[in-house]
């Protein structure tokens, strides 16, 4: 990318999501201090009722269960944890009579290990048999956020959950995702000559994630990273 001169932007559009954006903000903001574990979950069920599904369910083109689609929900992880992943830990499996026929195994649980301690933990189904779902739980020592809803130390006097109206990443459906953002975002990069957040070297560590939830599975150990 240096060598071409060219401005990158991998797909990733969640981080465009108005949620987000919300989150990222209250974050920065030290809403609910310093992490300390992090939960992101995709949960999809994929069958003949989406048009990608004579695809998705090859091990050749799907490949993993985070690799076709969960993978948003590890760079949500890594979006908002903002530390370097340095080891994994996985678990993947069928469904007992695997009835949409997937080549791989369509459900993982990944727990991440960061730098500074900080856990991690993304479920994927692509299997599931429940309306869609992206979970959001960020612990921090002074308070937490749970999806769209937040309790800090820093309200006095918070006796529940304060929640904020917002757009959630609640559909799987293209036309739900923020890719005006995305795009207005790679232009603003090229016309300003500044590298974008979700460049090519970013996704890669996104998807070394991925891979090592897939080899951690199969060979039931722990896989350090960079890989």
């Amino acid at each position: 990318m240096e060598r071409a001169k060219v401005k990158t932007v991998v797909s990733f559009v969640l981080r465009w999501n108005p949620l987000f954006q919300t989150i990222k903000a209250m974050l920065a903001d030290c809403m609910i201090g310093e992490l300390f574990y992090a939960e992101v979950d995709y949960m999809h069920g994929i069958g003949p009722w989406y048009k990608q599904y004579e695809w998705n369910i090859k091990k050749s083109i799907g490949g993993s269960s985070l690799l076709t689609a969960g993978c948003h929900a590890v760079d949500g992880l890594r979006w908002f944890v903002q530390q370097e992943a340095v080891e994994v830990s996985a678990y993947s499996n069928f469904s007992k009579k695997n009835p949409l026929g997937y080549e791989y195994e369509p459900n993982s649980v990944t727990i991440v290990k960061f730098a500074d301690g900080t856990i991690g933990k993304v479920a994927s189904s692509v299997e599931c048999v429940m309306p869609y779902s992206f979970n959001i739980e960020l612990l921090g020592d002074q308070g937490t956020i749970r999806n769209n809803q937040i309790y800090t130390r820093k309200w006095p006097g918070q006796t529940g959950w304060a929640t904020i109206p917002t757009i959630l990443p609640d559909s799987g459906d293209v036309t739900h995702h923020p890719f005006v953002g995305e795009v207005n975002h790679l232009v603003e990069c090229i016309l300003t000559d500044k590298e974008s957040h979700v460049n090519v070297a970013d996704a890669v560590k996104t998807h070394e994630i991925c891979l090592a939830t897939e080899l951690s599975a199969a060979e039931g150990r722990p896989v350090k990273l960079p890989l």
